[in-house]
C-alpha cells in the first residue's frame, strides 16, 4: 500500500468517525484525557491547561465543544466534590481503539 493511499485511509476514517475533532488540539486534548483516565488519574481543567496543549482559553472552548458532542464527559471528583474531573465517552474511546487498529494494520502492512 501508498503512502498515499495509507493516508487516505487513515483520512477517510477519521471523517466518518471522528468528525468532531476537527483540529489537532481536540486530538491532543482527546489523547491527554484519555491517557490520564486510563491511568487511574483522571486530569481536570486545571491539569489539562497546565500541559500548554495551547492557550488556556482555547482549551477551555475546545472542552465545551467537545462535551457538547459528547467525546468528552465531567464529571464531580469522588474525594472533592469541588473538582471536576474530565474523561473520554465510551463511545469515544471504542472509536479511538478502532482508530489505533487501522494505524496498526496499516503500519503492519509495511512491515
Amino acid at each position: 500500500m501508498t503512502a498515499f493511499k495509507k493516508l487516505k485511509t487513515i483520512r477517510t476514517f477519521e471523517k466518518q468517525h471522528l468528525p468532531h475533532l476537527r483540529t489537532h488540539e481536540d486530538f491532543d486534548i482527546v489523547i491527554e484525557v484519555g491517557f490520564h483516565q486510563e491511568n487511574g488519574s483522571p486530569l481536570t481543567l486545571k491539569g489539562l491547561v497546565l500541559l500548554n496543549i495551547t492557550s488556556p482559553a482555547t482549551v477551555q472552548r475546545r472542552i465545551c465543544s467537545l462535551v457538547q458532542n459528547g467525546i468528552i464527559t465531567r464529571t464531580r471528583c469522588v474525594s472533592d466534590r469541588r473538582s471536576i474531573e474530565l474523561g473520554v465517552s465510551t463511545h469515544t474511546r471504542e472509536l479511538i481503539e478502532r482508530y489505533v487498529q487501522l494505524l496498526s494494520d496499516i503500519h503492519h502492512t509495511t512491515v
